[in-house]
């Protein structure tokens, strides 16, 4: 009997062995997935790994972050059990690596993913922790990004954006000067670095209500300028410049006059949604007109912008989006309506051949003259004279 016990002992402790390796979920670096905590995207020495659609951070780096002292009596390890044991004021984190209970105070907790060791460092689901720490967390999906905040400095933030958002919905007229300023970088080989620089000003002026925009463009890139000239007129484009001496139209069938300013031209890009009230801070202005919002809050909007400059087709792919980026949006204290947007970015490599370039730049935004007195109106020698794009050829369609 007691040699019977044993083995089928043995036989329990291997096949939950088994079973816990089986349903472990396999364990993948993630170095593109970017840690935002009050607004500032870290860096850290250990990259951030993903187990079953979870992300899990090195230990003491992600905790001294979330403001843990990072000292033996606020981070204990105890190597026998593999125990983390977490104080943070007056709460109590307990942990075990390979384990999915875990205690919160008095309160005990099952995890979608146990801590784990990898590469000789423990990882924390990061989620969890920073939620028992008292932290809003939000996942971005188009940025892999995990943004952790305040829950005091998230609700003031989705108020302001809220209230941003209402008020730019009732933005009528306004004039735009967008700017972008990229420098691009990379080594086709270890002698051979290659830069290219790129700016562009778009100046523009729209009339939502008479469904008429008019948009001049200046582009300086690979050692050409390039000026372009545009009207919109409800779901038809004319325009001017580059490859047409003369004015050319064209009627839009997938996009009317409210996409293209929409879309096209950001001024939908305030948002109360979960990312940007995450991801952005309320921070102290000189100037009491103002309400400034700064961090880590991608939009994708204001970069589209910047590749509309460049003759490039808008993504949100993730794989797209820099590594390193921030965003100032500053609005009108009273009204709520966006007044500017900046958003800088930092994409660095280690300049080895064959790796992606570095980008660095910035791309922006500002309004002014708010449903002012002024007209937008297509000339008539424009609607006039303007060739219709089907008459151009091969010229117009490549």
């Amino acid at each position: 009997m007691k040699k019977f016990l044993t083995i089928m002992t043995t036989c329990l402790i291997a096949g939950g062995v088994a079973v816990t390796s089986f349903a472990a979920g396999k364990i993948t670096e993630s170095p593109d997935i970017k840690i935002a905590i009050d607004g500032k995207i870290g860096r850290y020495t250990d990259v951030p790994i993903m187990q079953d659609g979870r992300t899990l951070l090195p230990l003491r780096a992600v905790l001294e972050k979330l403001g843990v002292q990072n000292d033996d009596s606020h981070i204990i390890w105890e190597p026998q059990e593999k125990s983390i044991t977490i104080n943070k004021d007056s709460k109590k984190i307990f942990l075990q690596v390979g384990n999915k209970k875990a205690q919160v105070d008095e309160s005990s907790f099952e995890l979608d993913v146990p801590p784990v060791i990898y590469k000789s460092r423990t990882y924390i689901p990061a989620r969890f922790v920073a939620e028992s720490l008292g932290k809003k967390v939000v996942w971005d999906g188009k940025t892999k990004s995990v943004l952790i905040k305040e829950p005091a400095s998230f609700n003031e933030v989705k108020e302001i954006l809220a209230k941003s958002e209402a008020a730019m919905k009732n933005v009528n007229k306004a004039k735009m000067n967008i700017k972008m300023d990229v420098k691009e970088s990379a080594k086709e080989s270890a002698s051979t670095p290659i830069s290219v620089s790129m700016s562009g000003d778009m100046k523009i002026e729209m009339d939502k209500t008479s469904k008429v925009a008019h948009m001049l463009m200046d582009m300086k890139a690979l050692g050409m300028s390039i000026t372009m000239e545009y009207y919109y007129d409800k779901d038809t484009q004319y325009m001017k410049g580059f490859l047409f001496e003369n004015w050319v139209k064209t009627k839009s069938e997938k996009e009317n006059f409210d996409t293209v300013i929409n879309k096209e031209l950001g001024m939908n890009m305030i948002a109360a949604d979960d990312v940007g009230s995450a991801g952005l801070v309320k921070i102290e202005s000189d100037n009491p007109d103002e309400i400034v919002l700064q961090g880590a809050a991608f939009f994708g909007s204001l970069s589209n912008l910047g590749s509309s400059l460049m003759g490039e087709e808008s993504t949100t792919d993730s794989d797209e989006i820099p590594a390193n980026y921030s965003v100032k949006v500053i609005l009108d204290s009273k009204t709520y309506i966006m007044k500017s947007c900046i958003m800088e970015i930092d994409e660095s490599n280690d300049g080895s051949a064959g790796d992606e370039p570095e980008a660095n730049g910035s791309f922006s935004i500002t309004l002014s003259d708010i449903n002012g007195d002024f007209t937008v109106k297509i000339p008539d020698e424009v609607i006039k004279n303007a060739k219709d794009a089907s008459e151009m050829g091969n010229i117009f369609n490549n």
